[in-house]
């Protein structure tokens, strides 16, 4: 293994049952998405969404004139729908809220569960989909010499330090949208507000600092390079497994998953109770969940 830091790891599931061989401490250091298809990139709805209208937009200020023209619409009807808000100001908690009921924002989903992850990305999926691991230490020590810095103090618990993440993303969102010069960093953002959904996915989201780059830009903050180093999936088992890995060696992993192997996996994320009718609540998840199959449609796969 390559002993440079903030290393962008890329493999391939080469047997279904690999997955469960990774170590479980060094997965704790990593926040998991899956998805459905193994060349889409990491990139937040708010980001496709103008794309799919603005394929040639050369005016990036007009991102944040969408999103802050998104949010206040948002908040002038929400009223009709709730009577319990987050405060005016607390912007990053109203992204949450507009996220989950299908808004296009700057918030990407993710969730410490890896199995969660991997449910998404290959139930009721006829493709090749992958899981993305991003490692939370890189992100919290960059999150930390600004907490010491603005806090004038050296130390700070992790509850703390989420407290920040949410204030600095709230300064962020609402002060420097427009701001060019703004510095390129990810945060980690822990709702205030849980809903059920949240709680039953084990679900947090990463915020961009700017809407105005891709996603991917942010990320590549952490990155020695953009560009990933491909290993074999039994030497990032053996990897995982050593316990002599330094906390910054790798910040990205994307994981492989081929489709053959969807069905089997789904299959066994069924046994373990990592089911559509378990992640979504009520009647969603229940509709969701009729879509498992009933039958084995691909012989000699449990084998």
């Amino acid at each position: 293994m390559n002993k440079l830091e903030n290393l962008y790891i890329e493999t391939k599931l080469e047997k279904w049952n690999d997955l469960f061989n990774l170590n479980q401490k060094f997965l704790s250091k990593f926040i998991f998405r899956g998805q459905a298809n193994e060349k889409w990139n990491l990139s937040t709805a708010l980001e496709r969404q103008i794309y799919k209208f603005s394929p040639e937009l050369i005016d990036k200020n007009t991102i944040p004139i969408q999103e802050a023209d998104m949010l206040k619409e948002f908040k002038w009807k929400y009223s009709l729908y709730s009577n319990k808000q987050p405060g005016d100001n607390d912007t990053v908690e109203w992204l949450t809220i507009m996220q989950h009921y299908g808004t296009a924002t700057r918030l990407l989903d993710f969730s410490y569960s890896l199995f969660v992850a991997l449910h998404m990305a290959v139930f009721n999926n006829g493709f090749t989909g992958a899981i993305w691991a991003i490692n939370k230490i890189p992100i919290n020590q960059h999150l930390f010499a600004q907490y010491m810095k603005v806090k004038k103090i050296n130390s700070a618990s992790q509850e703390k330090l989420d407290l920040f993440a949410l204030e600095r993303a709230n300064e962020i969102v609402n002060i420097h949208s427009f701001d060019n010069e703004i510095e390129k960093q990810l945060f980690i953002i822990k709702p205030m507000f849980c809903n059920e959904r949240l709680s039953r996915q084990q679900g947090l989201f990463l915020l961009p600092s700017s809407t105005k780059i891709p996603f991917s830009d942010c990320l590549n903050t952490y990155l020695h390079s953009p560009t990933s180093i491909k290993i074999p999936f039994d030497k990032f088992i053996d990897y995982s497994n050593e316990g002599k890995y330094k906390q910054k060696d790798i910040s990205l992993i994307k994981i492989v998953i081929p489709k053959e192997m969807n069905y089997i996996l789904t299959k066994n994320l069924k046994a373990m109770n990592v089911t559509s009718e378990i992640l979504f609540p009520g009647l969603e998840g229940l509709a969701k969940s009729l879509n498992y199959p009933h039958i084995c449609f691909n012989y000699g796969e449990d084998e």
